[in-house]
């Protein structure tokens, strides 16, 4: 495999990366997620270099990302709160400013890891923080209605004794009762925010393929993406119908990042190759 086709799938990897790095921080060993959050650092490194500077070296730049950095530990050591999925795009979005500032070879790659960061949480904030601020429960209505729902219609049909219990709650009456909550980490949305940020900033740092084509790429990954989702979550389902909670919980914390690789990247191949 050549520099060529590496770099090409580097954002891909990265977005595999990421996602994770949040579900194992989130869900599952705080250890393998800080590995997986270095290792996504570390593919920056994969993507295409200019072979001179071409970014002058900002020090403002630099000490903001160093300050974002700092920032986003202080705080959670100070209030007690473990690095979870949003703190980890923060952590990102500082060192990428940090390399994007550098001026040196290198500063191309910060640049891509700015943008894509930064347009992470900018979808964040738009479609959660400030919906939520302003009363309006947006994230939950497609969680109910786009995950929940189609799952437990699903789940019915196949003569499984479920049903719906409120708004994202699945009762669970198998080998045990229990009642299962559709969090936001399990809508699927950090994988559909990761997809479309990480082609965006590609789009905006280093591919020559058009907006147009950016866009249909794009849409069949949210696609892959959500069907991806929608298994993961039925499995879980399943799991703790035939084996109980504790074994869906051993699980859990893994499956999400497994089904982003099984079928997101193939996904991704037949479209960017």
């Amino acid at each position: 495999m050549d520099y060529t086709i590496k770099s090409k799938y580097a954002p891909l990897l990265l977005a595999f990366l990421l996602i994770a790095s949040f579900i194992e921080l989130s869900y599952g060993s705080k250890i393998l997620g800080l590995l997986f959050l270095v290792i996504a650092v570390g593919t920056l490194t994969f993507l295409p270099k200019t072979p001179h500077a071409t970014l002058k070296r900002s020090i403002p730049g630099t000490v903001a990302g160093l300050a974002i950095v700092t920032a986003d530990i202080v705080y959670n050591t100070m209030s007690g709160s473990e690095i979870q999925t949003v703190d980890s795009i923060v952590i990102l979005l500082g060192i990428s400013l940090v390399i994007y500032k550098s001026g040196t070879k290198y500063s191309e790659m910060g640049k891509f890891g700015f943008f894509f960061s930064a347009i992470f949480l900018a979808l964040f904030s738009m479609l959660f923080v400030f919906p939520i601020k302003a009363g309006i429960d947006l994230p939950y209505y497609y969680g109910h209605y786009a995950v929940t729902l189609p799952v437990v219609t699903l789940l019915q049909k196949m003569n499984l004794n479920i049903g719906m219990y409120g708004e994202r709650l699945i009762f669970v009456n198998g080998v045990e009762n229990a009642l299962l909550k559709i969090d936001l980490a399990c809508f699927g949305w950090y994988s559909l925010l990761l997809v479309i940020s990480m082609l965006a900033a590609y789009g905006l740092t280093f591919s020559n393929k058009t907006w147009g084509s950016l866009a249909k790429i794009a849409l069949l990954m949210c696609i892959a993406v959500y069907i991806a989702n929608l298994i993961r979550v039925a499995i879980l389902v399943m799991l703790t119908y035939y084996y109980g909670v504790e074994t869906m919980l051993v699980v859990h914390a893994h499956l999400g990042w497994i089904f982003f690789a099984l079928i997101v990247f193939p996904t991704a191949y037949k479209f960017l190759r």
